[in-house]
């Protein structure tokens, strides 16, 4: 019942609530607040984490890994994720790759004491453990006959084995095996270990057990398995047992078999008349399960499908509640009242609620982590976000605030300036020049990528609007891409050919691109470095009518005519590289 309490709460919530339930050492109800704030927060690395420590607390270590590993692929560069992960390949006698976490972690946070501790133990527990192969010292593993032979050829260790040095360093450690522990921090020397351990034997070692000695350890683990099936057969009749004892208290033990029966068969005869359409005779049948059997939330969850499909929506919720309501008292499946809420869900978009829809979708997602409620309450969020944007809509005060904006600028005032074309903006957010206009304050505030944006925005609603050309060529003359800025003043131009700024705006490209005060000559010899330069005079077409040109100066007119020639032709008078008269 805490479970249904929680559905309010948020992921923050459950997880101090975890964090005390981990600290009283109550690891399951640890692991479930995490897990409910997980269902809330699934991105966040910290939840796996508490959620790993809770599993391991539990030497559940198969699932501290995962939570562990999780962990890591979200914050691959907090250090404790690795410490989690170590303490679980502990946990799964996995000493090697423990080691390796452990390893990992310490590059990031070298002072972490945990981790420091983490590391001793598994090489404490590595040194101390007798090998399974059969050799007194895990060192000694490094002196099995064909040891180098393995490394060598295992594709993790290969290339390691060809590094200079290194092989000096394995015969080293073969000659004195407590080396292997001040090599230990050496990721070589970690990767040949776990090699060498994952081995069933040494290659050419004759570890063969005897024949009784087989017989003796086939028996011991057919032993071993039928303690294990027995132990799982008490479980399994203990948590029947339980799960008997705990809905022994609930109303619904207290409704007779029989009872059960005739309800369930009403509510047959409910859903074939609502399949047959025939609304009212389903709810005849429904009503008549609920009095029936007033504990089965099924029924009332029928009869919201039915108030549902009638257009009744307040009485759809009203029965939902009910179903909800008593589901909780006689402790149906998480996923039942999920589905009870995302009908009710259903019932406040037809109302336009957009709002309650999202919250109660919000709240099935929490019992119940299904992508039907995910999309559903993701459309509901972009539309709410989109009626609320229009909502916001008013043009008369939209002008208000661009009147404030230009008092504001004409005296300096660019950040307030800023503020009241942003409100502007939002009143009326189909207004080119108010982008223009918030453009020319980014521009004086320095925030020049902020002014490019908006530059965009004003030509892509007003197109014909020259000053949002001049906008953005001044915030790329700024930004030093003179090539694109030129570009944009060729736009403004284009508008209004005679256009002061735009021309003032193209002789500023030209001479940061080309160079001002020098010489006609050094001019054009550094024109040549641009790319765009280097295309037009490569082009046979323009090869030509610079012929023509050079021979026939009156032929220019011609040419001037065409407006991509032209352009071309510009280009090349501005950058000094073809002269005129």
């Amino acid at each position: 019942r805490n479970f249904y309490q929680q559905q309010s709460m948020s992921s923050d919530e459950l997880k101090a609530k975890g964090n005390a339930a981990f600290s009283s050492g109550d690891f399951e109800a640890a692991v479930q607040h995490f897990t409910a704030a997980i269902a809330l927060d699934p991105e966040n690395h910290v939840l796996y984490s508490n959620r790993s420590a809770a599993f391991a607390s539990q030497h559940k270590y198969k699932e501290a890994l995962e939570d562990a590993e999780k962990t890591v692929s979200l914050k691959p560069d907090w250090a404790k994720g690795y410490g989690r992960k170590g303490a679980a390949l502990f946990g799964l006698d996995q000493m090697a790759d423990a080691a390796s976490a452990y390893e990992a972690g310490l590059k990031l946070d070298p002072a972490n004491q945990s981790l420091k501790e983490g590391f001793e133990n598994v090489k404490n527990r590595i040194f101390s453990a007798p090998d399974p192969t059969g050799f007194n010292k895990i060192g000694d593993i490094f002196r099995a006959p064909g040891a180098w032979e393995d490394i060598c050829k295992d594709p993790t260790t290969a290339s390691v084995a060809q590094e200079p040095g290194f092989k000096e360093l394995f015969e080293n450690i073969q000659k004195n095996p407590m080396l292997l522990q001040q090599n230990l921090m050496d990721p070589r020397v970690m990767k040949c270990l776990s090699v060498l351990l994952k081995m069933n034997k040494p290659e050419g070692a004759d570890f063969e057990m005897a024949e009784e000695d087989e017989a003796a350890a086939r028996e011991a683990e057919a032993q071993k398995k039928e303690a294990e099936e027995k132990k799982k057969q008490e479980e399994a009749a203990q948590k029947k047992k339980e799960e008997e004892e705990r809905l022994a208290d609930t109303p619904a033990a207290q409704v007779s078999a029989e009872d059960k029966s005739k309800a369930l068969a009403e509510k047959e005869l409910g859903t074939q008349a609502y399949k047959a359409k025939n609304l009212d005779s389903a709810k005849e049948h429904y009503e008549k399960a609920k009095q029936i059997d007033p504990t089965n939330m099924v029924f009332y969850m029928n009869m919201a499908a039915v108030y549902l499909e009638q257009k009744k929506y307040e009485d759809c919720i009203k029965e939902c509640e009910k179903a909800i309501e008593v589901g909780s008292e006689n402790r149906v499946g998480f996923e039942q009242i999920a589905k009870a809420q995302a009908r009710m869900a259903k019932a406040y978009v037809a109302l336009d609620d957009l709002e309650s829809a999202i919250k109660f979708y919000d709240k099935a997602l929490t019992n119940k982590r299904e992508q039907e409620y995910v999309k559903a309450k993701q459309k509901l969020e972009k539309d709410l976000k989109e009626r609320q944007r229009r909502a916001y809509i008013n043009p008369e005060l939209s002008a208000e605030h661009k009147n404030k904006g230009n008092e504001l600028f004409k005296d300096g005032k660019f950040a307030d300036a800023q503020q009241e074309y942003t409100e502007a903006i939002k009143r009326n957010p189909d207004d080119g020049k108010l982008y223009s206009n918030r453009a020319a304050c980014y521009t004086k505030l320095a925030a020049f990528d902020l002014a490019l944006k908006d530059a965009e925005e004003c030509i892509r609603l007003e197109p014909d609007f020259i000053k949002g050309y001049l906008r953005k060529g001044n915030a790329l003359v700024a930004m030093k891409k003179f090539n694109e800025a030129q570009n944009a003043f060729q736009q403004a131009l284009k508008l209004d050919k005679s256009n002061a700024e735009a021309q003032a705006g193209m002789q500023k490209c030209y001479e940061n691109m080309y160079g001002s005060g020098m010489s006609q000559e050094e001019r054009a010899a550094n024109a040549m470095n641009d790319p765009e330069i280097q295309e037009i005079m490569r082009d046979p077409v323009m090869q030509m009518i610079l012929q023509q040109m050079s021979t026939d100066p009156t032929a220019a007119r011609d040419h001037m005519k065409n407006p991509d020639i032209a352009a071309k032709i510009e280009k090349l008078l501005r950058a000094g590289v073809i002269g005129m008269g």
